[in-house]
């Protein structure tokens, strides 16, 4: 048989360049993949870092026990880390020498948002050098990490979390790549930053660590030594947040590629087996056993796997280079990431390429295997479908759509916020995509019917022989009919499910947005800064004629997951009268009014469900248990702050010094001039690292920032799906025209000439194409409907987004598609005298 199958691709290999280029393309991909995933698995050398120069390193990770339901304990680290205990700094330092490292937010005016402060006793453990001047020696006198020469004794403008302040440059030292740095004294640090998040720690490291355990530490600190000591680095927690971001949508990509590529192989030879019917029949009269005409397709699969994995594992490895340079230059990985190529991926690569290639001939070969004898005899190959196929199709296409559509509605009921995040939502509208694309094949004819009824009245397209014939092939031809439109329902319906549904849940935190600043006249904002000082919010908020709300970001960490688990959420501080009266936020029960210290306003999305007036234990975000009552409960998304709570039960502070606002909300007082009111603001907010604008600004650039994020997220994911759709499009189209040789004959010696036989495939071609977009639109419409009303369920009335410009654009690029591979191979085979091919 394996001779067979050689022969067989070698003769029949227009059949097989679908399988090939898809399953060359999905093991190319996978081998990149596969190489740049090893290649970020492990954060490579930095080099010298914050810490390098200590042997040992206590850092703050204060963690709360969550008892799991086997009955061990877990310890959860807190979401603000209060630092150090005195007692157990002082036990460390009792074992040698010891370095306290404070960093806090500290930023010149030309700094970037990323600078930070520190003690300068600190500078030694990370390597620093002074390259001019000298180390700080009073409160006003700093030392500026990668200054010039030049800028010592000069005075240099910085802001802090509680204001601008000034001093002079005491001294420069070089720059570092691993941090923008501006250095204290270390009592001004320790004012600045009350909070010691390292301990640079000198002396042997079991005694270390025995002074942590001592104090009663484990649940405070970790002892880091050796590599380990990275793990307190920013840079290299940076770094390596990076790299992993980066695995996710390879990870995506190379589970989409293969995926698609099992479906071109499925159609490829599912097509070839129904056109190879009588072949196969004759193999069997000549006495080819059921089990023998299974291996045959098998092999015939493995003989293109083979070819396509050693074609797919040359362009994966050269494709190494060109992936990492692409992921520096967007900047998604340090600039000296390289990619080595390893035999083990590439190799990896290749037996996935052969699954692929075996696991999407499965059905087939158990087609191939029913194939009778008495076929041989047939004096036509006919479009057949039996009743059971037909029923299998229908079964489980109303099963996958049916089941997707009944799991989106009940989650638009009972569990909206899963619609406002985007990996929830598209793990359940993809099931609606997929249900449409099984039940493409059946649906095909009858939207074909459907399209062609209005037209079908006029008599002008009556009567033109082109038009009748074109549309009664699409209706009588189910198999190539049904292999053209599934492709383009996929392309049409996975671009729209997935821009349609991402862009509805970025419009609807859009709306979030634009509804709480319903009845703000100005925003102030941060310009080049991570938030803003508590000069800003004093400065703004002094301002005469406005009314202004500042919120400052917290969380609060609550039990999930039947208890047995602790997650934070987002929350926010801010004064509760200005909260109620200048901002507008969604509340469906209460009042924000109620809102006081030992109270709190929830989502209703909180685990539990709590209902207003109850008493709900939390942890503030540095683990200290608290009961608050529910005051209010919002409608907002997931996306959005989760809980509002007062100054007074928020932790603002601890390691990294006090949080900045995000934001200052403003309103006009009756009778304000909002000119004069504008300029007052500008000029507050003056040097300070912040701009004034209005609301319509801010939601706007919500809005962009949202969609661009998503477009660039699902462009990989995307192109890959349509890009392996064309080419089963294009692969079907040739297989079934290439076969039509006999009949474009017969319609040539029945009087049609070539350009109406040219201009019927092309009807035919187009009548599928509509039907396939008719359809994609369709699942489009059922999936962003869904989000869209789980979403306006959740927070209210919220625009549904359905890319309309991008469907069109590739419905169009499929008839392009499908036009070239429908007629090129039609031209070819009008080539011949018709008597020669009847």
């Amino acid at each position: 048989m394996l001779t067979l199958a050689l022969a067989s691709v070698r003769l029949r290999w227009a059949s097989f360049v679908g399988s090939f280029v898809a399953l060359a393309c999905g093991v190319a991909l996978m081998a990149v993949s596969i190489l740049v995933i090893a290649a970020t698995a492990d954060v490579p050398d930095q080099g010298r870092q914050r810490f390098s120069g200590a042997p040992v390193l206590v850092v703050a990770n204060r963690s709360v026990d969550v008892a799991t339901t086997g009955g061990e304990v877990e310890p959860t680290p807190v979401a603000a880390q209060p630092g150090l205990p005195p007692e157990l700094i002082a036990a460390v330092a009792a074992t040698g020498r010891t370095v306290e490292d404070r960093t806090f937010y500290a930023q010149t005016a030309d700094g970037p948002a990323s600078q930070v402060g520190r003690a300068w006793s600190a500078a030694a453990v990370g390597g620093y050098r002074l390259t001019a001047g000298a180390a700080p020696a009073s409160d006003d006198q700093v030392v500026l990490g990668g200054g010039s020469p030049e800028q010592v004794g000069r005075s240099v403008r910085f802001v802090t979390a509680d204001g601008p302040h000034t001093a002079i440059v005491s001294g420069v030292t070089e720059a570092e790549p691993f941090e923008h740095a501006l250095f204290f004294t270390d009592a001004r640090a320790s004012r600045l930053c009350p909070a010691v998040g390292v301990l640079a720690a000198y002396g042997p490291a079991d005694a270390v660590r025995r002074a942590v355990a001592a104090t009663g530490g484990d649940h405070a600190a970790r002892v880091l030594t050796g590599a380990e000591r990275a793990q307190a680095d920013p840079h290299h927690i940076e770094v390596a947040s990076r790299l992993e971001n980066v695995q996710t949508p390879l990870g995506l990509s190379a589970a989409v590629s293969g995926g698609t590529a099992v479906f071109v192989v499925a159609g490829t030879f599912a097509l070839s087996i129904a056109q190879r019917r009588r072949e196969l029949a004759l193999l069997r009269l000549i006495g080819a056993t059921r089990r023998q005409l299974r291996s045959l397709v098998h092999r015939e699969a493995l003989v293109v796997g083979l070819l396509a994995s050693a074609a797919g594992c040359a362009a994966g490895a050269a494709g190494a280079a060109p992936a990492a340079h692409w992921l520096v230059e967007r900047d998604l990985v340090p600039a000296d990431f390289t990619v080595p190529v390893t035999a083990w991926a590439l190799l990896t690569a290749a037996a996935l390429g052969l699954l692929t290639a075996l696991g999407g001939v499965l059905l087939s070969s158990l087609k191939a295997g029913l194939v009778s004898p008495g076929d041989a005899l047939a004096e036509a190959d006919l479009d057949r479908h039996s009743r059971g196929v037909l029923a299998l199709r229908w079964a489980g296409g109303l099963l996958v759509l049916g089941g997707a559509l009944a799991a989106v509605a009940l989650t638009a009921k009972y569990w909206p916020d899963a619609a406002a995040n985007a990996a929830d939502a598209l793990s359940l509208l993809l099931g609606v995509v997929a249900g449409c694309v099984l039940l493409a094949g059946v649906l095909a004819g009858p939207t074909v019917r459907l399209l062609t009824l209005l037209p079908a009245l006029s008599s002008r397209l009556r009567t033109s022989v082109t038009w009748s014939t074109a549309r009664q092939n699409a209706l009588t031809s189910f198999r190539r009919t049904a292999a053209t439109t599934t492709p383009i329902v996929l392309i049409v319906a996975f671009a729209g499910c997935l821009l349609g549904s991402i862009g509805t849940i970025n419009r609807a935190q859009a709306t979030e947005v634009r509804n709480r600043l319903a009845a703000a006249d100005f925003v102030v904002t941060p310009a080049g800064t991570p938030g803003l000082s508590r000069a800003v919010v004093d400065r703004v908020g002094a301002v005469p004629g406005v009314r202004a709300v500042a919120t400052t970001p917290t969380s609060l960490m609550a039990p999930v997951v039947d208890g047995q688990a602790l997650a934070p959420f987002r929350a926010a501080s801010a004064d509760p009268a200005a909260l109620a009266e200048v901002d507008r936020l969604p509340v469906v029960a209460g009042s924000l009014t109620d809102l006081r210290p030992g109270s709190v306003v929830l989502s209703r999305t909180w685990p539990g469900s709590p209902q207003v007036g109850q008493q709900v234990s939390v942890l503030l975000a540095d683990g200290t248990p608290r009961s608050l009552r529910v005051a209010a409960l919002l409608g907002t998304g997931s996306e959005a702050v989760q809980a509002w709570v007062t100054p007074s039960d928020a932790v603002t502070g601890g390691v990294g010094g006090p949080a900045l606002a995000d934001r200052v909300d403003l309103r006009l007082l009756p009778g304000a001039d909002r000119e004069q009111a504008a300029a007052a603001l500008r000029t507050a907010v003056d040097g300070l690292g912040a701009r004034v604008v209005t609301p319509r600004e801010v939601w706007s650039a919500a809005t962009d920032s949202t969609e661009q994020a998503a477009w660039n997220a699902l462009l990989m994911i995307l192109g890959l799906a349509i890009g392996y759709a064309a080419i089963a499009l294009a692969n079907s189209l040739v297989m079934t025209v290439a076969d039509r040789r006999r009949e474009f004959s017969l319609m040539r010696l029945s009087g049609a000439t070539r350009a109406q036989v040219l201009r019927t495939v092309a009807v035919e071609t187009l009548l599928c194409v509509a039907a396939g977009t008719a359809l994609g639109v369709l699942g489009t419409a059922l999936s962003v409907g869904g989000s869209w009303a789980a979403l306006t369920h959740l927070i209210g009335p919220t625009p549904a987004v359905v890319p309309w410009a991008v469907m069109g654009t590739l419905a169009a690029g499929c008839a392009v598609i499908a036009l070239v591979a429908a007629l090129l191979p039609a031209a070819l085979a009008l080539r011949e005298p018709p008597l020669a091919a009847v």
